[in-house]
Order: structure tokens, then sequence, then C-alpha cells
């Protein structure tokens, strides 16, 4: 628990011997495919649980709801593990980490989505986050982002953009909507190499649930003093707030950091090209909305920009 991070970039070089890593690599690959579309799903949903959340309350309350929540059940959980919760230099990790990815990011979102941007395009901005994390992994984390790697992030993008493109709406009345979600873009890419960089070994019950109670203690200063703790517990409303807690909080982000602890930012941040087209196809399932030409080529592109990206070798 309170052993230091690894060397930068340590879990990702290869044994100085030259051997080649154990024989098994392809079967490893295809063991955390369930665990990568997992990941993919559950990032989607949080979307379309926001969206529905939003109607019950306002955005930095229902964060403040949620990560409070998700953060009590995991505490919980620690305290029945008989776990010790995480002290000093590396508690204060966590909760930075913890501000970025869960507060700075999803508060963001939802402050974004009831200013009026379209859940689609908070998807799109948010699915930017592979190049934003990558260009920030280089410099920081000295990562490699290689010429088959780039190819794949800008196929994905392109997919992205393809797949929204007809139905996305822009006016005026979005600029500050469009400005929080960059906020957003900037918090998960920040807080996913920070992670990386100084949380390695984050326990995946003790680390998210200080980071989860960090994060709620952040956005209730705004849910308090500008919007009055507005919301309104409807029977509608508890699923929803359920839902975004135990599943989003608690799955969605141990998800990311399990990869990100066996993998580098860029792979694992390509993963995040399919969340558009799987939000849509949820939203085609869910809530009967059409999925059209260009999403289906646009899933179709993405699709490959993020295999290529994960098959390319460094």
């Amino acid at each position: 628990m309170t052993s230091p991070s690894p060397p930068l970039g340590s879990e990702e070089r290869p044994a100085p011997t030259g051997v080649p890593a154990p024989a098994a690599r392809p079967a490893g690959r295809l063991a955390e495919l369930p665990a990568r579309a997992a990941l993919v799903v559950v990032w989607s949903s949080g979307f379309l649980s926001g969206t529905l959340g939003l109607r019950y309350a306002a955005p930095y309350t229902f964060a403040a709801l949620r990560f409070a929540l998700a953060g009590l059940v995991l505490l919980a959980v620690a305290g029945i593990r008989r776990q010790r919760l995480p002290r000093g230099r590396r508690l204060l990790h966590l909760a930075v980490a913890g501000v970025l990815v869960q507060a700075v990011q999803f508060s963001s979102i939802y402050a974004g989505m009831d200013l009026g941007v379209p859940s689609g395009l908070a998807a799109l901005i948010i699915a930017l986050y592979p190049l934003t994390a990558s260009l920030l992994a280089v410099p920081l984390l000295h990562e490699r982002v290689s010429a088959g790697q780039l190819l794949g992030l800008v196929l994905g993008l392109g997919g992205v953009a393809l797949a929204v493109a007809g139905g996305i709406e822009l006016s005026l009345n979005c600029l500050p909507g469009l400005g929080f979600l960059a906020l957003g873009l900037l918090g998960i890419s920040a807080g996913t190499v920070y992670q990386k960089r100084f949380c390695g070994r984050m326990d995946p019950v003790s680390g998210n649930a200080v980071q989860l109670l960090a994060a709620s203690l952040v956005v209730l200063v705004p849910a308090l003093l500008a919007e009055g703790w507005d919301v309104h517990f409807t029977a509608a409303y508890w699923p929803v707030l359920l839902w975004s807690a135990l599943v989003n909080s608690i799955v969605g982000v141990g998800l990311l950091y399990r990869l990100l602890q066996r993998h580098g930012t860029s792979q694992v941040s390509s993963l995040f090209q399919l969340v558009p087209m799987s939000t849509a196809g949820l939203g085609a399932l869910l809530l009967g909305q059409r999925l059209g030409p260009l999403t289906l080529a646009g899933l179709v592109l993405a699709t490959a920009g993020t295999l290529l990206t994960h098959h390319v070798r460094r």
C-alpha cells in the first residue's frame, strides 16, 4: 500500500536479456478483451446516466452525490477487508489524481451538457483524450508513440468525427458548455498521466475510495454555493444515481486504472475513440435513436484505428 510507485515506464520496459516476453502474450491480449470492451460500454453509459441525472439534479450536485456514494461504498468495503488507507505523500497523490479524473472531468461534462451541449458532442470532445493524453505522456512518462500508433489515433478520431458529424448542431449558446467540455478533456488527460506516474500501484478499493471522496469534497463547494444543493430525490432518480455511482465511478474507473497499470497511456486511451459510437449504439437500443450511415461508417473507421493502435509495437 505505502510502497513507492515504480520508476518511470518500468512496467513497460523489455527484459534486459533481450529474451521475448512471455510466450502467451497474444493469449493475454485476448484475455483482456472483455475488460477493454467493458470499459468502453461502461464509460459510454455514463453519458446516458448523466443526461438522465441532470433531469433531477444540478450538475455539481449530481457529481457530488455520485462521488460521495461511490466513495463511501468503497470505504466500507475497505473497512470490511481491514485495509489501511494510504497516508502521507501517497494519499496526496491519490487525491490529486482523483480530483482530476473524477471531479474535473465528470463535473465539467455534466455542466457542459446542462448548458446545452448534446451528449454526442460531449462524447466526441472527450474522445480527443487519446491524442491529448498521448502528447502529455511523451514528455512526462517518456512513452513512445510510433508512426503506426499515431496513424491509428488519427484514423480513430476521424471515425469519431464522421460518426457524430451528422447529428451535431452548434450555436453560440453552446460556447460556454464547450468550454466546460474542454476543461473536462484536460482533467482526464492530465489525471490519467498523473495516475500512471504517481499512483501505479494503487489498491483498487482503498485508493479509489480516497480519490472519490476527495472529488466529492471539491465539487461540494460549487454544489452548495452556486447551486444551493439543487436535487429532487424521486423514485426515477435513485436508479440513475446508483448506476452512475456504482457502475460508472467504481467499475468504470477501476477498469481504466487496471488497464493503465498494464499498458501504455496511448494504448489504453485509444479505447475512448469507441465511446461516442458506443454511446450512439446504447442510445439506439435504450432510447430508440437511429444509427445513420455516417455513424456506421465512423464506427468502422474508429474500430480500425483503435485496433491499429493496440497492435502496433512501439
